[in-house]
């Protein structure tokens, strides 16, 4: 068994997270990888309060290990300033009910006051942790610590990381280049060891990683265990259109890019039709999280329907390692053991 700092905190048998991937991460993968004995991540920011609270719940019903649940918490989502929140409520409503009804995953960012909700449910239910992206405010932290729930800082810089290791979180994911979704511009080799060096806190390794060879290069890093999106996107357990599911199978890296085209923010995708014509259109984007309303339905649906050609699809450049759609426990145990077997085979002998 692989023993780190992560597993001794949290008392997983494997030092695994599934990434909070905003809505492909609900209830079931959240379930499969905590009771595979790593710790699942619910994609908390897809949901509006109600639902998240109902999420939570069916999560707490299925299983007793620990789980955690990403939130976005930066100024531009908690403000309650009317001006802030103007351009965003003027883009909601130009979209009808269907638009509305197909962007339900954004929703929560795209309506004042819901992600106080979110914080609000979440501190309720205390979870083993939360994963907080794009800030760390010490308000919501030191409420975290009066109720034992430990912080995780995603963050994609040494800067970053700096920052999150003052405002005092628990542990720190340096997500390299290569990953899916929201990341930055340092590849997670050279981030990894970056950030170990520069911080207290012990580090997860996130970006590339889908095996059990990432999992020990990671620990051989120094970090204390990984994070984990696209390759449990490749799971029965994973929200998603099958679809969208065989794209990642027959995926290279390649086929990948980084775009400003459904979030405003930096996020690595699949290149399609959508990725291409706003490269080519001149167009600025409207920031976070206003180009949410702006892309539109394509927001949701490469996750709802499958449309490969305009869909919002976040993947990583590991996606060439990814070759069948399994099981998420399987992953969790078949990474840890390969890893276990590689460590094993690499260390000295006397």
């Amino acid at each position: 068994m692989l023993t780190t700092p992560l597993t001794d905190a949290f008392g997983l048998d494997h030092p695994i997270c599934s990434a909070g991937m905003a809505r492909v991460a609900q209830a079931d993968l959240v379930v499969a990888v905590s009771n595979a004995g790593g710790m699942g991540c619910l994609g908390g920011v897809s949901f509006m309060p109600d639902r998240l609270r109902d999420e939570i719940g069916n999560i707490m019903s299925r299983t007793d290990r620990p789980f955690a649940v990403n939130l976005l918490l930066p100024d531009s989502l908690t403000t309650e300033d009317e001006a802030q929140w103007a351009p965003v409520r003027e883009l909601w409503g130009s979209l009808d009910e269907t638009d509305r009804a197909k962007l339900a995953g954004v929703e929560a960012l795209l309506t004042p006051g819901a992600v106080a909700g979110q914080v609000e449910v979440v501190l309720d239910a205390a979870p083993a942790a939360v994963v907080l992206t794009f800030a760390t405010p010490d308000w919501f932290i030191e409420e975290c610590r009066a109720r034992g729930i430990k912080v995780i800082a995603l963050v994609g810089s040494l800067g970053k990381a700096e920052e999150a290791a003052r405002a005092g979180v628990d542990f720190i994911v340096a997500q390299g280049y290569e990953a899916g979704g929201h990341t930055g511009y340092v590849s997670t080799l050279t981030l990894v060891p970056a950030i170990i060096d520069a911080v207290e806190q012990p580090v997860l390794a996130a970006g590339g990683i889908v095996d059990g060879r990432g999992l020990a290069a990671a620990l051989c890093l120094g970090a204390a265990g990984v994070w984990v999106g696209t390759r449990f996107i490749a799971s029965p357990e994973a929200y998603g259109h099958d679809t969208f599911k065989q794209r990642v199978l027959a995926g290279q890296a390649k086929d990948t890019t980084i775009t400003f085209s459904y979030s405003g923010k930096r996020m690595r995708a699949f290149t399609n039709a959508w990725t291409r014509q706003w490269e080519t259109s001149g167009e600025r984007p409207a920031g976070f999280p206003g180009q949410y309303a702006v892309a539109g339905t394509r927001v949701e649906t490469g996750y709802q329907d499958g449309d490969t050609e305009f869909g919002m699809m976040p993947v990583g450049q590991g996606v060439q390692l990814i070759h069948k759609i399994t099981p998420a426990g399987d992953i969790v145990r078949t990474m840890a053991a390969e890893a276990e077997q590689i460590l094993r085979a690499a260390a000295p002998r006397n």
